[in-house]
């Protein structure tokens, strides 16, 4: 569907992808906070603990913001609706009518 040049279905694909994508994020975040540090020699330790915990924070982080993406684009979709439903709601309700036939 095309309105004023703008295709849902495309719009809403994106939105689909960027939940996707907080969706995979939130889960490399989980994971990587997981992650176990025992197999690394002692002292790589504490860098194998920062990398992981930085990382985890990257990904926490990226998922955020792809959440932020979905709930902007999602609003926008709405919005675009809505609005598209108002302007055909008043066009039903014109009179084609001219003059005193009205």
């Amino acid at each position: 569907m095309s309105v004023m040049g703008l295709e849902y279905t495309r719009l809403l694909r994106s939105v689909t992808d960027w939940q996707q994508l907080s969706e995979l994020m939130t889960g490399s975040q989980q994971e990587l906070s997981a992650a176990s540090i025992a197999g690394l020699p002692p002292s790589a330790q504490p860098a194998g603990a920062l990398f992981l915990e930085r990382w985890s924070g990257f990904a926490g982080e990226s998922a955020l913001i792809a959440q932020g993406f979905v709930d902007a684009l999602s609003a926008a979709a709405d919005d675009y609706r809505n609005s598209d439903d108002t302007v055909d709601q008043r066009y039903a309700q014109l009179d084609g009518r001219l003059g005193s036939e009205r």
